[in-house]
């Protein structure tokens, strides 16, 4: 009977201790936020672009492992339209000791100041860099009942009618801007460029047969892909994209094809204090090398760069950022 006894208090005290760890876990991020330097703050992260397309789609994946890994209320609020200009002028002005707004953007944050004249920021000036969420592999897509079956049949339309075929990209700017500009420089031929406000629109432009091509994300268009809703003829870069191995890399496609892989990256204001961009850079961080988030990239074929500090961060985007700089000028984009 006494051995009985203790085991029944030794099952209480088990089911006690049991208790109280999950209350301390269940605790653990509301302390942590009492504690760190992300005290009281919410988290807002910016995305320029359409709902429903690649960029925010990272946005909201990594929101959501920031909220829930801290506790910390944090949001995806899009802001489209002029390239990703709104959006960037939007972070880099904000100014409210409540909330840490951050900037998710492509390679457009440092084509438009090129571009677009008085852009009204500075992506070195005005942004501190925290991470290269991924890298955005693009694609060339048509309806899925296009009269084209490669792209070099649309090419030679080009060639033969100057003008004759649509293609459309998600902003003026964009990857998909720049990869369609390349396209046409390459084989010397002219179609007409369209520009939309994300990937949702570029699909429901397909879907319209408004356009007869869009160059866009994998991200955005591989379930279309799957179904046959669309084909796709080439993917950005020098290697196909190993969720699609049968589709082509451009280069394989078109002679001279320059080697252009974009990517999305997460950027806060440059007046950010250093202790709360030293310890969101750790929180991101763990995010992107956690499973989940490496799965999420493992789907479109992408890969990510984690920094230990602002300083190295920093170093790297001011060596990427004007290589986008001299591509803008290359390709002569300029929106008045």
């Amino acid at each position: 009977m006494q051995l009985t006894q203790q085991g029944a208090t030794h099952m209480r005290r088990k089911m006690v201790w049991t208790v109280m760890a999950t209350a301390l876990c269940s605790a653990w991020p509301h302390s942590w936020a009492q504690d760190s330097a992300l005290s009281g703050k919410q988290i807002r992260l910016v995305a320029p672009f359409s709902p429903g397309g690649g960029v925010d789609s990272l946005a909201r994946g990594l929101a959501d492992g920031l909220q829930r890994n801290t506790g910390l209320s944090v949001t995806v609020e899009n802001k489209p339209g002029a390239g990703g200009n709104i959006a960037a002028n939007y972070v880099a002005k904000s100014n409210n000791p409540n909330t840490l707004y951050l900037l998710v953007n492509s390679v457009n944050h440092y084509a438009n100041p090129i571009m677009v004249k008085n852009s009204g920021y500075d992506p070195y000036k005005d942004f501190a860099p925290v991470a290269y969420l991924s890298s955005f592999p693009y694609i060339f897509v048509v309806p899925g009942d296009s009269k084209f079956n490669h792209l070099k049949e649309m090419t030679a339309q080009m060639r033969a009618q100057p003008g004759s075929v649509s293609w459309a990209f998600g902003g003026n700017g964009t990857l998909g801007h720049f990869l369609g500009v390349a396209m046409e420089r390459a084989e010397k031929i002219k179609g007409t460029p369209v520009s939309y406000r994300g990937g949702p629109d570029l699909l429901t432009a397909l879907g319209g047969k408004q356009v007869d091509m869009a160059v866009m994300s994998v991200q955005s268009s591989l379930p279309l892909i799957a179904q046959g809703r669309l084909k796709a003829f080439a993917v950005s870069g020098d290697t196909r994209n190993k969720t699609l191995p049968q589709i082509p890399a451009a280069n394989e496609v078109i002679a001279n094809y320059p080697s252009i892989v974009g990517f999305v990256a997460l950027y806060a204001p440059v007046n950010t204090p250093a202790r709360q961009l030293e310890q969101l850079m750790r929180e991101v961080n763990k995010v992107m090398t956690s499973e989940d988030y490496t799965k999420r990239l493992d789907k479109d074929g992408s890969t990510a760069k984690t920094f230990a500090t602002p300083v190295e961060a920093k170093d790297f985007f001011d060596k990427e950022g004007p290589k986008w700089e001299a591509l803008t000028v290359e390709a002569g984009l300029r929106v008045e």
